[in-house]
């Protein structure tokens, strides 16, 4: 598997230096990225400053031979189960699926269909800290609208049929205590609750599928 550098983009506010400091440290030994900081948007909505950022970068690779990029927000944190390998055949597998967006990890979803051993394929989601975009998705992005009480996870939810997601989950969002996009997240404990439980349903539609000897 040719495995080239992915361009990545890790969004941070400039008044976040916590933030920023916690996404540097992550990706700082994982020589498979080409990694960037992004400096986000501020608006008094975040979860508009968000989507502007997010459409300044896809705007900006637009024109790039590159057929996916990686975005990336500054409380992703990689899992146990995160392997390069992993990540490169997801990738690899999504595309040939059609994917426009692939998630490292979810924090809610509706409905979820296992498509292979590491794939689902998702309908309603929550949860942007490590989604690839495959640039087919790009102008898709860059021509939306985005209304007042809109937020980017249901934006793209809404834009596409083509998401799917990685399992095990390879990304969650670490805990700070606030969030600048997304107001619920400002419990303490919240974000880790949620995605664990998000898991385990996972891994209970995994468990029936073996139930009933699903290949793939």
């Amino acid at each position: 598997m040719d495995m080239k550098l992915i361009k990545t983009f890790a969004i941070n506010l400039k008044k976040r230096p916590d933030r920023r400091k916690h996404i540097m440290q992550e990706f700082k030994l994982k020589s498979e990225f080409d990694f960037s900081l992004a400096e986000a948007v501020e608006h008094k909505n975040g979860a508009i400053g968000l989507w502007k950022t997010i459409r300044n970068i896809v705007a900006n690779e637009s024109c790039s031979s590159l057929e996916y990029i990686i975005i990336s927000e500054d409380d992703h944190e990689f899992t146990t189960p995160y392997n390069k390998e992993a990540l490169f055949r997801a990738i690899e597998e999504a595309k040939e699926k059609n994917a426009d967006v692939l998630m490292g990890g979810v924090s809610w979803f509706s409905d979820a269909v296992q498509v292979s051993s590491n794939l689902f394929w998702v309908d309603q989601f929550t949860g942007t800290q490590f989604v690839v975009v495959y640039k087919k998705f790009f102008d898709k992005i860059i021509n939306t609208h985005f209304n007042q009480g809109d937020t980017a996870d249901r934006k793209i939810a809404e834009l596409t049929v083509n998401k799917f997601m990685m399992y095990p989950f390879i990304s969650i969002q670490k805990e700070f205590g606030y969030s600048d996009a997304t107001t619920k997240n400002n419990v303490d404990g919240y974000v880790t609750q949620i995605f664990d439980k998000t898991s385990e349903k996972l891994v209970h539609l995994v468990k029936v599928g073996s139930f009933y000897n699903l290949k793939f």
